[in-house]
């Protein structure tokens, strides 16, 4: 099994290096270039969740206390910088959440991206960069009254050569780490190591179908009975049907297996379909369906297989206000396998469904202000699992 290292100080390193990406290009007024970009800016908002712990039915209509309302302050600085056909931008934000009744999750979480979009000649172009969150464990995945801080980091590396006009050779690295503070947590842990390798043809309307295969690594420090290896063959379209209708499609077939317990290895058809429509010049619709293989810790089962569709719009009732909604409802099968002595193979299922309306308010350029409700619920065939909630949030942002 192959040693992690403890990735606590690591993220620290890059939130630090971020931030100190964005105040190096920030003081080097040598380099300095007419449309550069270097917002500070600072938030805050009043958030309301009427299920919390995301508790069943049951334990809601018990009477315990389950709903409550925290308020969440940050400051941050963004970057947007181009130096001839470089384009470098960055954002690191720092944000304290205080809750009213469970104030043991209170917490100071950080944010951090950094990305440089390269181009050498006209064939080649990439980028490199990495993200940072350092955030509450969402209680989606953990209800306990214990409060859990998940650290989520990604590096990544990309790049297409386009050796005829008509074709595109496309490779990509990504790694992946995600580390809890709770020892409780420790074997949720993991690393993942992907690797992407295609090629597009590039139609001249601009239109683009493609070939991606895929290589994951995924390790399980802590569980190593969950680490596995996954190869995926997919293909890939890009079609702008009309000036106003773009169709996105990505699917082919995807193959798990595992070291430790052979008998968990599964292989199931994946894809994903999105179409987006510019209905009028004030009104956008989205529209999304998937079938895919979705990551299970559960050791009595080998992986989850998600269906799902969404519909999203954004309208623009005037200059300075807009409007979005978002419905969206998916079914998670997991595949019931025993690895554990003892253990009944669990085959569960759920039904997932989530709903949000939100208002955007810009009184200036500078200043934005959103309030949004929404109400999630989960049915399954495990009881306990199950939960409903809603809940509402109003918050600002002022860029100086």
């Amino acid at each position: 099994m192959n040693k992690r290292r403890d990735v606590s100080g690591y993220g620290d390193y890059v939130l630090v290096s971020a931030l100190a990406f964005v105040g190096v290009m920030t003081c080097l007024p040598a380099l300095a270039i007419e449309g550069d970009t270097f917002t500070p800016y600072a938030s805050y908002g009043i958030y309301y969740d009427a299920n919390l712990l995301r508790q069943s039915d049951a334990v809601r209509q018990s009477g315990a206390q389950l709903s409550d309302r925290w308020t969440r302050a940050g400051v941050g600085i963004r970057m947007d910088k181009e130096i001839s056909r470089q384009k470098l931008t960055a954002d690191a934000s720092v944000y304290r959440a205080d809750y009213d009744h469970f104030n043991q999750y209170s917490n100071t979480g950080k944010d951090a991206v950094a990305n440089w979009k390269w181009a050498l000649g006209n064939q080649f172009t990439g980028n490199v960069g990495v993200n940072y969150a350092q955030a509450l464990t969402p209680f989606e995945d953990y209800r306990s009254l214990e409060r859990s801080m998940q650290t989520q980091t990604k590096t990544y590396v990309d790049g297409s050569w386009r050796f005829h006009p008509s074709w595109q050779l496309n490779t990509a690295y990504s790694h992946y780490d995600l580390g809890y503070d709770l020892a409780s947590q420790k074997p949720s842990e993991r690393t993942l190591d992907i690797t992407d390798v295609g090629v597009d043809y590039l139609a001249r309307s601009g239109n683009k179908v493609g070939v991606v295969l895929r290589h994951i690594e995924g390790d399980y420090q802590y569980a190593d009975i969950n680490s596995y290896s996954q190869n995926e063959v997919k293909a890939k379209v890009d079609w702008q049907i009309t000036g106003k209708t773009l169709i996105q499609f990505l699917g082919g077939y995807a193959k798990r297996e595992y070291a430790v317990n052979p008998q968990r290895d599964s292989g199931v058809p994946s894809a994903r379909l999105t179409a987006y429509w510019k209905a009028t010049n004030k009104t956008a619709i989205s529209l999304g369906a998937w079938r895919e293989l979705g990551a299970t810790d559960n050791l009595a089962a080998n992986y989850a297989r998600n269906q799902g569709v969404s519909l999203a719009s954004t309208w623009d009732a005037t200059s300075r206000i807009s409007v979005d909604g978002l419905v969206m409802t998916e079914k998670r099968s997991y595949n019931g396998v025993s690895v554990i002595a003892g253990l009944d193979p669990l085959n569960r299922s759920d039904d997932y469904r989530n709903a949000l309306l939100g208002v955007t308010y810009k009184p200036t350029s500078h200043w934005r202000i959103r309030a949004a409700v929404f109400r999630t619920t989960l049915d399954s065939n495990i009881p306990s699992a199950s939960y409903s909630t809603d809940g509402a949030h109003i918050s600002t942002r002022y860029e100086f």
